[in-house]
């Protein structure tokens, strides 16, 4: 008796929802499972659109919104597709690039995946070369976990990732006047900006003198939790007249806040403070 060969139901799906599968799923499962399952999904796999972003279509949050309000501490939107290994931190970068159109697809990318460990050689500048050379339309960057890149390097990824909408600084050295300068002049588009941590005086007025004239006058997007501003700098930022979200929860440099939120309230939609 000769047995026919039936293709399992999920050989059979259109192209078009096996991608919608691959976006909405974590950049772990696209990598190590999905091009698995059966032939067409390994077709479809090389689809760059597949690898556009590292956050997974489904998360409650977009992926620019993302990059700000869920960044630090991170949360299931940044998930490690390696599980904790640090090794081998470039080669990943570039397999993930050559499936993304070889870098061109990616518009959303946190670095801290491809670094490696703590105590071993330092690779951020290669990482962040990399990124620099071969993506090119990215929009949403974080830097958080990246400690040792040089600031030309910085400063030549900002320089070429001109399209950039919202950077995650947390966790990073690189929120510095010379970067915050590039970011104003390169990125037209910059409308999200996250900052944990030192937050001195002159880089908060410099992000906000910068806002009254061009390069930060579209940010709508602003988190600064646990985060050193002060309470002048509070109510510069709170004149923004295009911001929309604004966290400052756990900043203990902050006195009289209240009175300063209390004034922005009906302006601006979104505030986090506690």
């Amino acid at each position: 008796m000769e047995l026919k060969r039936t293709k399992a139901t999920w050989d059979n799906l259109p192209n078009l929802a096996i991608s919608n599968i691959f976006c909405k799923s974590s950049i772990e499962d696209r990598l190590f499972n999905l091009p698995f399952v059966c032939k067409s999904w390994a077709h479809v796999s090389r689809d760059p659109r597949c690898w556009a972003s590292m956050i997974a279509d489904t998360h409650p949050l977009s992926a620019d919104d993302a990059f700000v309000k869920a960044s630090f501490p991170y949360s299931s939107a940044f998930p490690d597709p390696f599980r904790g290994s640090r090794s081998g931190g470039v080669l990943r970068l570039q397999m993930l690039m050559d499936r993304a159109g070889s870098g061109a697809a990616i518009t959303s990318l946190f670095v801290y995946p491809f670094l490696n460990s703590v105590g071993g050689p330092s690779n951020d500048d290669d990482v962040l070369t990399l990124i620099a050379c071969r993506c090119p339309n990215l929009r949403n960057l974080s830097f958080h976990g990246s400690y040792n890149g040089s600031e030309g390097v910085i400063l030549e990824l900002i320089g070429k990732c001109r399209k950039l909408e919202v950077i995650d600084f947390s966790d990073s050295p690189y929120f510095t006047p010379a970067v915050l300068e590039a970011v104003k002049g390169c990125c037209p588009d910059i409308r999200g900006i996250r900052r944990n941590g030192e937050v001195d005086s002159h880089l908060s007025t410099h992000l906000v003198s910068s806002s009254y004239s061009s390069g930060f006058s579209d940010l709508r997007l602003i988190n600064l939790s646990d985060s050193t501003i002060g309470d002048m700098d509070l109510l510069n930022i709170l004149c923004m007249k295009k911001l929309q979200y604004l966290d400052i929860t756990r900043c203990q440099n902050l006195v009289k806040y209240m009175d300063l939120i209390k004034r922005a309230h009906g302006r601006i939609p979104e505030i986090c403070y506690d």
